[in-house]
């Protein structure tokens, strides 16, 4: 078990040499940790004193030689208090996290003793490193020794936030050289709910999903219901979104629990009333391949699911329906019943293609009646054409006349005949 210790002392402190976990803190002199840092089978003692703007790190081996010293990074003012935290990396020694304080500030640093160098290890939240100093109030951190296996450094916090309490975890690994996020064990809590963080995705009702893979009139996925959910560690909010064409319901999550029988998801509860939705998750357990919503009456009770293509390299999900059309129905080369071609191109990770070399938007929403997908020309011009389809390999280019409308932003209509373009060769995609 770890040992804590804390104390506020003006003379030389030693501690014994199997030392795991200490606490140690003090004011204007020196108080040394000893224990077998470097791994090398030995004790060795770290002090630290004020000096300066930083604080003076020493460390020295049992018969008082010094082995090294660094300067650790302090706030601004006099007389810091500084605490120790030890944390055993196994037979490779321990590390030593380094907390100096003046006023509402604290400057926290972990550093590693080998090949006769104390190191300050970068800790990496992401591609990110954790600043050394912040507000005294904001995180707190400990080191966790529970597992057989180096230990882990967390970063905590709590505060109070419009939709309830938020709870903060950051766990680190160690990795040799540095302290890197583990996201799994890592986790956001508002209200004690877990707040994921999944892939941002729309779902759409299953039925309405068939003619998006039939390649064939959108219409019933231009009116249909749709799920969303928004999940914000960094403000507290994890809601379940749902439109339909007489608007927006948005019920913020009360409850959270492990799906049964041996299906990985989660069981949510949503709403006053409240909703129930069993999510299904895969893809590392970041995407929400299906939910079934009841609860909520016949307007929103349904089973969703994302726009999903599948082929022999597997199954990929897209963030939107226009997306995985962007991406895998549209690309390639089309011919006019004149035999003049026109090349759509995707362009990666958007809802968006390179129609005739005109960069345009899909959008299935705003698609005018007799057609599937208006093109947005990525300029801000007024869009001029939208897309029929007819399969997989026919699609109609329709000209349209837009009018600005004080809801939609604008209000497009058919204006003439449409031109039949059917795919030649094979499918063209950028990735």
């Amino acid at each position: 078990m770890p040992r804590i210790f804390a104390a506020r002392i003006r003379g030389a402190l030693a501690l014994g040499a199997s030392l795991s976990t200490a606490t140690l803190t003090f004011a204007d002199a020196p108080v040394p940790v000893t224990g077998d840092f470097s791994g090398g089978g030995a004790s060795e003692t770290i002090t630290a004193k004020p000096k300066g703007k930083t604080v003076r790190l020493e460390a020295r081996d049992a018969s008082g030689k010094r082995l090294a010293k660094a300067d650790a990074p302090a706030p601004s003012g006099r007389n810091p208090s500084i605490t120790f935290q030890t944390g055993s990396i196994g037979s490779v020694g321990a590390l030593l996290e380094v907390a100096a304080s003046v006023g509402g500030n604290v400057c926290r640093s972990v550093w590693r003793l080998r090949g006769g160098t104390l190191s300050k290890l970068p800790i990496l939240d992401g591609e990110k490193t954790v600043p050394d100093c912040e507000e005294s109030a904001s995180w707190t951190t400990r080191w966790d020794e529970s597992r057989n296996e180096p230990a882990q450094y967390f970063r905590e916090r709590t505060r109070e936030t419009p939709r309830g309490t938020l709870h903060e975890t950051r766990v680190f690994d160690f990795a040799g050289f540095d302290l890197r996020l583990d996201a799994k064990r890592s986790s956001v809590t508002i209200n004690g709910v877990p707040i994921p963080e999944w892939f941002d995705e729309q779902l759409y009702c299953k039925a309405d999903l068939e003619s998006l893979f039939q390649r064939y009139g959108l219409s019933a996925l231009r009116t249909a219901r749709r799920l969303r959910f928004e999940a914000d560690p960094e403000r507290g909010v994890f809601d379940v979104v749902l439109t339909d064409p007489s608007g927006e319901v948005r019920l913020p999550v009360t409850a959270s629990k492990p799906l049964e029988k041996e299906r990985t998801g989660v069981e949510l509860l949503a709403g006053t009333a409240p909703g129930r939705l069993s999510v299904e998750i895969g893809a590392h357990g970041a995407v929400p391949e299906s939910v079934v919503v009841a609860g909520l009456g016949p307007r929103f009770d349904s089973s969703y699911a994302p726009a999903i293509h599948w082929s022999a390299a597997g199954i990929r999900v897209y963030a939107t329906a226009e997306q995985e059309l962007a991406q895998e129905a549209l690309p390639g080369t089309w011919a006019t019943d004149k035999d003049e071609h026109v090349v759509i191109e995707a362009i990666a990770g958007q809802g968006a293609v390179r129609f005739g070399g005109t960069e345009v938007t899909l959008r299935i929403d705003e698609a005018p009646n007799g057609s599937d997908l208006l093109l947005v020309p990525g300029d801000g011009s007024p869009p001029i054409w939208a897309l029929g389809l007819r399969g997989p390999n026919l699609i109609v280019r329709l000209p349209v006349a837009c009018e600005p409308h004080p809801d939609t932003g604008r209000n497009c209509s058919i204006s003439g005949a449409g031109q039949s373009l059917k795919r030649i060769g094979s499918q063209l995609n950028v990735r």
